[in-house]
Parts: C-alpha cells; sequence; structure tokens
C-alpha cells in the first residue's frame, strides 16, 4: 500500500478487513478505516513520514493498547477519531512550540483509565474533545474550561471527581458538552453539562477503593 504514493484520500470503511495497519502511503490526507476488526497497537513506522496526515478515521474497530505520543504530534494532524475502541492509555506530550493545527479529537468508548490528559489543553486549536465513557479518573484539570478555543467537552460517563472547575459556569466559556455520569461534586444542575446525573456514590465509593455502605447499595438497588 505505500507504494501508491499519489494516493491522497483513503476511505475502506465498514468492511471486514483483520489484522493490524500496515505502512500507509506517504502522501496521504485522509484515511478512513472505520468499522472493520482491525486490532492491536499502533506504531510509529504504519506513519512514519505522513507529514501531510491530516484526519484519521479508526473509530468502531479492535484496537488496544497505547495512543503512544508521537501520534499526536503528526505535523498536518487536524481530526483524530478513535472512538469504540478497546485502548487502555493515551500518552499526550504538548506540541513542539505550541504548533498544532488539532482541532477534534474523539476517543469515547475505549478503556482508558488514569487522569484526563492534560496536556491535550495546550493545542493551541483544540475545539472539540471527547471522552466520554471511559474510566478515567480524579478531577477536571482547569486548564480545559480556560481554554478559549473549546467549545465541546464530552466527559460524562467516567469516574471524574472533585468539583468542575467555576470557570465552565461563570459565562466566560461557551462549552457545551457534558459532564454528567461522572463521581463530581457540586455540578451546578442548571448548567447544560450537568443535566445528566451524577453516578451513585456507592459506585463512586467501589471506583476508589472504599466500602459502600449497605444503606446505599440498597437504595441503587431500588
Amino acid at each position: 500500500m505505500n507504494s501508491l504514493i499519489s494516493l491522497r484520500r483513503l476511505d475502506i470503511s465498514f468492511n471486514k478487513l483483520t489484522g493490524s495497519l500496515p505502512k500507509l502511503p506517504p502522501n496521504l490526507l485522509e484515511f478512513a478505516l472505520k468499522a472493520n476488526s482491525l486490532s492491536g497497537s499502533l506504531y510509529n513506522s504504519s506513519f512514519d513520514g505522513l507529514t501531510q496526515l491530516e484526519v484519521v478515521e479508526l473509530s468502531e474497530n479492535s484496537f488496544s493498547g497505547t495512543i503512544q505520543a508521537w501520534f499526536f504530534l503528526l505535523p498536518s494532524l487536524q481530526q483524530v477519531n478513535f472512538s469504540n475502541n478497546s485502548i487502555t492509555r493515551v500518552e499526550i506530550w504538548k506540541p513542539t512550540n505550541l504548533n498544532s493545527d488539532l482541532v477534534a479529537v474523539d476517543l469515547s468508548f475505549n478503556k482508558l483509565e488514569d487522569n484526563l490528559p492534560r496536556n491535550l489543553s495546550a493545542y493551541p486549536l483544540l475545539s472539540s474533545l471527547s471522552l466520554r465513557y471511559n474510566r478515567l479518573r480524579g478531577p477536571i484539570p482547569s486548564e480545559f474550561s480556560k481554554k478559549e478555543s473549546l467549545k465541546r467537552l464530552f466527559l460524562d460517563g467516567n469516574f471524574l471527581n472533585g468539583t468542575p472547575p467555576e470557570d465552565f459556569f461563570s459565562g466566560k466559556t461557551s462549552v457545551s458538552g457534558s459532564l454528567g455520569d461522572n463521581c463530581l461534586q457540586r455540578c451546578p444542575v442548571s448548567s447544560e453539562l450537568c443535566l445528566k446525573s451524577q453516578k451513585p456514590s456507592a459506585i463512586c465509593q467501589q471506583a476508589y477503593g472504599g466500602k459502600p455502605s449497605i444503606k446505599c447499595l440498597l437504595h441503587y438497588g431500588e
């Protein structure tokens, strides 16, 4: 495939392709392999030399393991969709000299653990970020609420805790999305971001290693 040096756009979504990613054509701008049965990790060798690549659509496959930091530093990358895979970890480095065209990232419905990748907030043009329905924990970094370019933020369906940053609700930003179905405290229901309710306290206590009371478990069972 990498001998197709004139190929600029490749879409072979909705097939039954298996295996891992091959080395991709060197002059690709966009490629989509959505809804196949591809698996394994992403390797630098597949993307080596792709300096013009702007759009990557790999949702609804079976990719696993870690998305390493080199991926988000591809020099022309703008839109990334890895939703509905089995990715467990993502490494994010700040862009070199804060120079990046990255606009949209979707990593929802994976198996991501650890804290929210704070360094994503350093990407200057990032406008849309979805990390919904993973296993992320810890507080929401204030950097996301102060980011003027960010317009859509979906963090629902994780185990985020603490109090969400006040700037989300102060009128200083115009972010839409959802912070619901987490373990957050004092997420104001008057805000669109908090319309979806938080997880029951019993579930949150279990997630953070605590033992829920019998009373909480009975209430959740009702």
